[in-house]
């Protein structure tokens, strides 16, 4: 019988070892040639490359232009080209509708909806509540990160006018903020060319930014050292300890025309509040601008001094 296995050097041919530690017969036929398990293996594989083969062709003739050599078949292919290329403008026909639509008429009626004209932002006032506006009928603000939201005409805080919009033609908006110390603050707004050289720090316990310092030689650091002499300038500096509440940054605004590029999105100057906001993002929002786009307003709220104390009187000086 002849044996075609590999012989080892001390176990003698593999299928002898096998027979002698296993205790079984030998079969005729299965010494020599693959097992069974190594030809349906190889079965496999090779029904496996072909399958594979199969697949890539189907793939590659689903996006390859068929060849058509008959009338029917190319109306076909026209046909559904244009269904291709109408869906996806049917669709977007009417997400532009959804989003243009008009509000519904009673709410129009009765005053709860209101659009900011300048980017077509609408927005619908709780059932109850009359939003404030200032003496040109425009709406007041209370800035949320990048978001401008309207405030109820009894809502509590200090109101300030920035000058917001395009860069280049901007305006005068009023903005309100409560204050957020426990003690007695002011709010007040600092403008100052970039760049700003100002220190902050941020507080991951209150999720704010403060003033820690002011860069030696800036704009900052001179309207500091001139408060130092001059009281009445204080108002106009900034100082340590001041907590940033909001800060004016450029952005990039899409009316709705530009969404449908009839028109380039704007360069504006926005309001950041900065708020329980994260470092990143305030940090992000201070970057964004360049000295061509002017002054940046900051939003400072700051620790009212306290008053002195008075001396205490002395017996004796009551009896002066």
């Amino acid at each position: 019988m002849a044996c075609s296995a590999t012989r080892h050097p001390t176990l003698g041919t593999l299928p002898d070892r096998h027979r002698n530690m296993a205790g079984l017969k030998s079969h005729p036929g299965r010494e020599g040639g693959p097992s069974r398990r190594s030809q349906t293996r190889r079965a496999a594989g090779v029904i496996g490359a072909a399958a594979k083969h199969h697949a890539a062709q189907l793939l590659i003739s689903a996006f390859a232009s068929p060849v058509c050599f008959s009338q029917a078949c190319q109306e076909a292919t026209d046909r559904a080209f244009l269904i291709a290329m109408a869906v996806p403008l049917l669709v977007a026909a009417a997400a532009a509708a959804y989003v243009l639509r008009p509000p519904p008429a009673d709410l129009t009626a009765s005053g709860r909806i209101f659009e900011d004209p300048a980017t077509g932002t609408r927005f619908e006032a709780p059932e109850g509540v009359t939003p404030e506006r200032d003496k040109n009928g425009e709406l007041a603000f209370r800035p949320i990160s990048y978001t401008p939201w309207p405030v109820d005409q009894d809502y509590e805080g200090e109101r300030v006018r920035i000058a917001v919009g395009p860069v280049g033609a901007r305006q005068l908006r009023t903005y309100v903020f409560a204050r957020s110390l426990p003690v007695p603050s002011d709010i007040l707004t600092v403008t100052l060319p970039r760049p700003l050289g100002v220190v902050l720090e941020y507080d991951e316990r209150f999720r704010r930014a403060t003033v820690v310092d002011l860069i030696e030689g800036t704009n900052a650091d001179q309207r500091r050292k001139k408060a130092a002499l001059n009281s009445d300038l204080v108002k106009d500096a900034v100082l340590p300890g001041d907590i940033l509440r909001a800060a004016t940054a450029t952005n990039f605004v899409y009316p709705t025309k530009a969404l449908f590029g009839a028109a380039p999105p704007e360069r504006h100057i926005v309001v950041y509040g900065a708020d329980k906001q994260s470092w990143s993002s305030i940090c992000a929002a201070l970057k964004k601008g360049e000295v061509k786009d002017g002054d940046v307003t900051l939003v400072l709220e700051r620790r009212r001094p306290r008053p002195p104390k008075e001396p205490e009187s002395s017996v004796s000086d009551l009896f002066a």
